[in-house]
């Protein structure tokens, strides 16, 4: 989607003057829009102020990451043949360099797992593969 040429402390500045009594033709046309964007940022931010529009983004990317621990809980019930204990102490063998860097790499996505809850949220999540 593409972004708008506006701030959000703008877009409420000039709801604002519309409800000063200004004329809503005379706004858009000084602002260059089009009617149908202004009404669309009127039911969008309503009677909104630069705070409360804030926390609505905040309540947005909250829900955003609500949305990927679920997602990833789902996942965890789907599958239940994969435990949550950890795996028993394996004792130190020769390895290839290729084997290291895949044990590594999936250190690292336990740690990174561990971090954020078990979530492992992004554009490929679904293709990771859990240790």
């Amino acid at each position: 989607m593409r972004r708008s040429r506006f701030t959000e402390n703008e877009i409420l500045h000039l709801l604002y003057e519309a409800s000063a009594g200004v004329s809503v033709a005379e706004i858009c046309s000084t602002a260059g829009v089009s009617l149908r964007t202004f009404y669309r940022w009127r039911r969008r931010f309503g009677g909104l102020n630069a705070p409360a529009v804030v926390k609505m983004k905040e309540l947005a990317a909250e829900n955003m990451r609500l949305r990927g621990l679920v997602s990833n809980l789902f996942e965890r019930l789907r599958d239940p043949g994969r435990s949550d204990s950890p795996p028993p102490p394996v004792t130190p063998t020769v390895t290839s360099p290729g084997r290291d860097e895949e044990r590594k790499q999936k250190q690292a996505s336990r740690i990174a797992a561990e971090k954020c809850g078990g979530a492992l949220t992004g554009r490929f999540a679904s293709l990771r593969v859990n240790p």
